[in-house]
């Protein structure tokens, strides 16, 4: 200890140039941290903000109110349109079960083989496929499946991506979709009618 005192007062300039180069040494390997973080920290906003600006091309089944028609849901529930969509099933899917009429395959509408030049946000194209009984019942047939997948390649901000969407239809075997109590109201008026008619 008494040599280590003994260099110091000796060489104050070199003691105090080495405590110098070893706080410079710190300070840089603070900074270069704070710049990583600081980086980092962007590119997870980027990330955030690109999350929340782009657009969503949402595909589902849809099941409506007092009908029993399944149909297919293809929107747009994103901030921002989306620009060349191109949809694509991976099957052929005719409408209604009804396979002798070509214009009813989904396949091979419109939407399924030309590009959407833009589908702007909240967009929403809605097909019918068939009633439950025809997709999930003892009718069911090839023609008319209950599982499919719908391919969705759109472009935004100078990127594309490629989406698909697996249809599951039995999924809703089962299932019920709500009834609108006027129309339940309705059917008892109906019934008591017939009663005395």
């Amino acid at each position: 200890m008494e040599s280590f005192l003994f260099f110091v007062k000796e060489n104050p300039m070199e003691c105090l140039t080495a405590i110098l180069v070893f706080l410079t040494a710190i300070y840089a390997f603070l900074t270069y941290r704070m710049v990583k973080l600081s980086e980092e920290s962007i590119r997870e906003s980027k990330l955030q903000t690109e999350a929340l600006t782009r657009p969503y091309i949402t595909i589902q089944p849809l099941l409506k109110k007092h009908t029993p028609v399944i149909y297919l849901s293809i929107k747009n529930t994103g901030l921002v349109g989306a620009k060349n969509l191109r949809l694509e099933l991976d099957r052929d899917f005719y409408q209604f079960n009804e396979a002798t009429k070509p214009n009813k395959n989904l396949r091979t509408l419109k939407a399924f083989t030309l590009p959407i030049q833009q589908f702007s946000p909240n967009s929403e194209l809605v097909f019918p496929l068939a009633q439950s009984f025809l997709i999930l019942g003892d009718e069911a047939s090839s023609s008319c499946p209950a599982e499919f997948s719908v391919t969705a390649t759109y472009e935004y901000a100078n990127k594309t991506v490629t989406e698909i969407s697996y249809i599951d239809i039995e999924a809703y075997s089962g299932g019920e979709v709500d009834r609108d109590p006027l129309v339940n109201e309705v059917e008892k008026i109906r019934k008591i009618y017939e009663k005395k008619a």
